[in-house]
């Protein structure tokens, strides 16, 4: 495998290259080509690693950053490699080691509004979606499980790509002798009364130095007077001992700037502190704990998690509250429970686990190298509701297609109801326009994201919609993945009272003024007796009808209604659409339990008269046959039952399930034989 690695600043003393030399180390024990570009490089290259230097000019880091990942794509285009892999957020990777924190929820909840209007943001923000975006590609290591739900959470980046990686600790981290320890006690002139508290990070404002040295400012004066607090990390200090010296514990700070005896001096320190603001992992947490050294951190550290569970130490609450952190600093020093904090953590540091990272990302980037590409699935859908028939399969369809090994993304320039779940939502809104004008927008936005996610297949559910591989509009029901639950009443009746239904996008197209003048024929006390349920889009000038009959609070109507919801324990469904239908909710009523009142131009007609659960009228339409039949129905509640008992044992057959199974067959059909004939129809 040929893997190269791309990293802005690699500097000895940075956790995130510390992470980097491991996996690079790993890669090539097991034979593996590794180069890895960076845009400033401190030290020595390492051996067997082919290093490409790319030093960018630019006033800004944002814009070196930039230019730097230009400069990294270029050169790959004439060097390329099996894998490319981000140690931080750029475009054009494909795997990404996530070691930083979420750039976009700490600009939204540590910075002003107005900082989302600079271009360091806006350069930040792009990269981070470059990685993170629904519906990219990007694989991501993910070392810290309550990152990668703020990443998905922020970006809705699917749970597939994420991939967990243990903790990556270094033996020789916590291998400092208790001589090296002395002579690091002797060199900072630490006197054996004095204690030795500690902090080790090259992010000294993220890492929360101010609050430490604050607490130390806070403790009892005999305590504070005999405490030496060292601050171990190349980051620039000048602020800080500003700080320390307004707070009058200059002489009691001392800043050793970046170390190669960390073990020595975790050995040497009494305790350690990281208050920080936020912290993906918090490596040097795990390596105080296999020094033996009692640490005091934030609950937002990535790692705090093992000090709570093993108990090597203290755990600060979030949100940070400085008078609780200055208690449990001085906790920290003084409490009778440190030489049993000291030993739980050397015991959680025998554990194999800790120092498994570097095995474990490569065990991945090989499977990454190695697997075929996941092929990617279009479904498009123009205005997405749930109650809409064309849309009835999308669902199932997506959640098949992911069964079978394929990235589905949805393209919708609106959607109601809930997203299909683990599926990547691309929103693709046009503006108030006319209805041919938005559709036309749409389809020009949607070739635009075509072109740029290169999918394997797209699949249309609107007939209107261009330049399809698949159409699933005339697709027929059952369209679902699995049987429904057990038919249940949900809409209790009221002694007699007949619930009748009705499901579709837009009522009015699905004929409900229909029903609304058959109820108003009905003899009044038998109006009396019914109810309609209705999920779908209603404008309210159409309940005229309803309200004329003394019907408006007999009427419920939601658009934002679950179907299935809705047709659990009805009596009646009614579906009386003016133009002839496919793949409507005829079926899901049958199973259901619900007798159906319908006619022949639907095409679900046929599973009716299968069924032998209800009433199809005969075409053309006349209103006087469906007043009729709407009477005989709603009277006839020995027949109901009957047509009831009859759907349930159609709709619960098992080979009238698994439509959509059958749809992703075919759609993996065509990727893998793609047919010289475009634009084909699923049906039935």
């Amino acid at each position: 495998m040929r893997v190269a690695f791309a990293i802005f600043k690699c500097f000895p003393h940075g956790g995130v290259a510390r992470d980097l030399r491991k996996i690079a180390t790993e890669c090539l024990a097991r034979g593996h080509a590794v180069r890895i570009y960076a845009m400033t490089w401190q030290g020595q290259p390492w051996e067997g690693v082919e290093l490409v230097s790319l030093s960018m000019r630019g006033l800004r880091g944002h814009v070196r950053q930039r230019r730097f990942a230009g400069a990294v794509t270029r050169h790959l285009e004439s060097n390329p490699v099996d894998l490319v892999v981000g140690m931080n957020k750029m475009p054009g990777i494909d795997v990404y080691y996530a070691g930083d924190s979420c750039f976009l929820a700490k600009a939204h909840t540590q910075r002003p509004w107005i900082y989302r209007l600079t271009s360091r943001y806006r350069h930040f923000a792009a990269f981070e979606r470059a990685v993170f975006a629904a519906d990219g590609q990007t694989r991501i290591l993910s070392i810290s499980p309550r990152e990668r739900d703020i990443y998905a959470s922020m970006h809705g980046t699917p749970a597939h790509r994420f991939h967990p990686l243990p903790p990556g600790l270094e033996r020789d981290r916590a291998e400092g002798d208790d001589d090296a320890a002395s002579a690091v006690r002797r060199e900072l002139g630490v006197r054996a009364d004095e204690l030795l508290l500690l902090f080790v990070g090259s992010g000294f404002v993220k890492k929360g130095l101010d609050r430490a040295l604050r607490g130390l400012a806070a403790l009892r004066e005999n305590l504070r007077t005999r405490t030496l607090f060292c601050i171990a990390g190349a980051d620039r200090a000048k602020r800080f001992r500003r700080l320390a010296r307004r707070l009058g514990i200059a002489h009691r700070a001392r800043f050793l700037g970046g170390r190669d005896d960390i073990p020595a001096l975790l050995r040497a320190a009494d305790g350690l502190v990281l208050p920080a603001y936020d912290e993906n992992t918090g490596t040097v947490i795990l390596e105080s704990a296999a020094a033996g050294l009692p640490a005091l951190v934030t609950a937002n550290c990535g790692y705090a998690a093992y000090v709570a569970e093993h108990n090597t130490g203290i755990v600060t609450p979030t949100p940070f509250d400085q008078a609780r952190f200055n208690a449990d600093l001085e906790r920290l020093l003084t409490a009778t429970e440190r030489d049993a904090w000291g030993r739980n953590g050397r015991a959680l540091a025998r554990q194999d686990s800790l120092t498994a990272m570097p095995a474990a990302a490569v065990d991945l980037l090989e499977r990454f190298s190695e697997e075929p590409e996941r092929p990617l699935v279009a479904l498009c859908a123009f205005d997405y509701a749930p109650t809409a028939p064309q849309y009835r399969a999308l669902p199932a369809v997506a959640a098949a297609c992911q069964e079978r090994g394929m990235d589905v993304h949805v393209y919708a320039c609106t959607f109601a109801g809930a997203r299909p779940a683990g599926v990547p939502l691309v929103r693709l809104p046009v503006g108030n326009r006319s209805a041919t004008g938005r559709l036309a927008a749409y389809q020009h936005r949607l070739a635009s994201c075509l072109e740029r996610h290169q999918p394997r297949c797209v699949v249309g559910f609107d007939a209107a919609l261009k330049t399809m591989d698949i159409r699933c509009g005339e697709l027929l029901p059952p369209g679902v993945k699995q049987a429904p639950r057990s038919p249940a009443r949900e809409h209790p009746p009221a002694g007699d009272t007949v619930v009748l239904a009705m499901v579709g996008g837009d009522l009015v197209a699905h004929g409900i003024d229909r029903l609304f003048a058959a109820l108003g024929r009905l003899p009044a006390p038998v109006r009396a007796r019914c109810r309609v349920v209705a999920a779908g889009r209603l404008a309210a000038k159409h309940l005229a009808a309803a309200r004329a009959f003394r019907m408006g609070e007999h009427v419920q109507v939601r658009a934002d209604a679950d179907p299935h919801d809705t047709l659990a324990g009805v009596d009646v469904f009614v579906e009386l659409a003016f133009q002839p239908i496919a793949n409507g909710w005829i079926f899901d009523a049958l199973a259901a339990g619900a007798a159906v009142l319908t006619h022949e131009q639907i095409a679900e007609a046929s599973l009716v008269r299968e069924a032998d659960a209800g009433v199809v009228l005969p075409a053309p339409f006349r209103q006087a046959d469906c007043d009729r039949a709407l009477a005989r129905m709603v009277d006839a509640a020995e027949s109901r039952c009957q047509w009831r008992g009859n759907a349930i044992r159609f709709a619960t057959r098992p080979e009238r399930y698994g439509q959509a199974a059958c749809v992703a067959e075919r759609i993996a059909t065509w990727i893998a034989h793609p047919p010289r004939s475009v634009d084909a129809s699923l049906s039935a």
